[in-house]
């Protein structure tokens, strides 16, 4: 208890240097936490709009990155369609082409072909408005999350490649894109005549899904074939170098700022406290006791950290969904746990040093240092 009470009475006398090491590592837990929450979010929900599509099966370019879906630059031919419905056990086959665009966010625009799109995916839940007036309107139809996060309503328009599109429908969010265009608009804008970027593909019956991509891989070759539930799978769990690079640069910059908080509060207060530590060490204080003290101190101060961390994630995870409406956040209970590891650790490898250095001090040298 004694101890305890030092520890407590150093912290609230030096009110400044506490708040601005809390400040730290709060930053440390909040960098942390909405970092991950928004690349878990972007992920997550781009494979839960991926699963909306309703298909069974996804057939793409051999060239197409292998985790995402083509940005429009791979395609294969749009006449491949007929060869995929030859296959006994598929229902209904339809095109997408992409055009991937960073508008403000990074957004991929697909094409579809409405008739054919219908029986894959089912008919869009309209909130406003309607489909398509024409295979070949120069329209657009947008998910509720997109027009609310840029402002759009319905007969509203917005520009691409020099052309002006009307918006005509706003559908719910949760299947495939979130802009819609004709096809056959977005194949003349591209220039991509005949050319899609992906199938989808519906099987009649889905306990031989299987079967029918092992069918679909000897039929047709220079494609990749895969199932959704795979797809899906590999969206969710798959992760490219670049992601695991970023994340480590993310949480290495995050554990630095508060391993550095620590070290310069408990080095400075240390400083401070030279005369004080050697009257307890020459009232017979071990090294084991000084050092104890300066790690409790600390972990005070991260267990401060991480509750008003927790409380800057929460708050930052408002704002960015409220300024954001597109961008889902998914912080799992295993990175909060994590997290409080990180945070504990970079505490006590930021005060080690001065916790050693003050229970090596001298008593007389300590008391009579100035």
């Amino acid at each position: 208890m004694k101890i305890g009470k030092l520890v407590l009475a150093n912290v609230i006398h030096r009110p400044i240097r506490a708040l601005v090491s809390v400040l730290a590592i709060s930053l440390e837990v909040a960098m942390i936490l909405l970092v991950i929450g928004i690349v878990r979010g972007v992920v997550n929900d781009n494979a839960d709009r991926q699963q909306g599509l309703g298909s069974d099966i996804i057939v793409r370019p051999a060239n197409a990155p292998p985790l995402f879906y083509s940005t429009g630059s791979a395609v294969i031919p749009e006449a491949m369609a007929e060869t995929l419905l030859q296959v006994e056990e598929v229902q209904a086959v339809t095109p997408l082409l992409f055009l991937a665009q960073m508008r403000g966010s990074w957004l991929t625009i697909y094409g579809i072909d409405v008739p054919s799109f219908e029986l894959v995916s089912g008919r869009l839940e309209y909130l406003k408005g309607q489909g398509f007036s024409s295979l070949m309107a120069h329209e657009a139809i947008i998910d509720d999350l997109h027009a609310k996060s840029k402002g759009l309503g319905i007969n509203d328009f917005f520009e691409l490649k020099g052309e002006r599109f009307q918006i005509v429908g706003i559908f719910r969010n949760g299947i495939g894109g979130r802009v819609y265009l004709p096809i056959r608009i977005l194949q003349k804008l591209m220039d991509k005549g005949g050319q899609a970027s992906t199938f989808l593909v519906k099987v009649k019956d889905t306990a031989k899904v299987k079967g029918t991509v092992r069918h679909i891989r000897k039929l047709i070759s220079g494609i990749t074939v895969t199932s959704m539930s795979d797809w899906v799978s590999l969206l969710r769990n798959g992760r490219p170098p670049v992601y695991d690079i970023f994340l480590r640069v993310v949480i290495g910059v995050a554990i630095s700022i508060g391993s550095f908080a620590c070290f310069l509060s408990m080095y400075t207060t240390i400083t401070e406290r030279t005369k004080e530590i050697g009257i307890f060490k020459s009232l017979g204080a071990s090294k084991i006791y000084i050092v104890n003290l300066v790690l409790m101190e600390v972990l005070l101060l991260c267990l401060t950290g991480l509750v008003v961390g927790f409380f800057l994630t929460f708050i930052g995870q408002h704002i960015i969904q409220i300024t954001f409406p597109t961008q889902h956040l998914v912080i799992s209970f295993s990175w909060i746990l994590r997290t409080v590891l990180f945070v504990l650790l970079s505490g006590i490898a930021g005060a080690l040093y001065p916790a050693i250095k003050a229970a090596h001090w001298d008593p007389i040298q300590a008391i009579a240092y100035h």
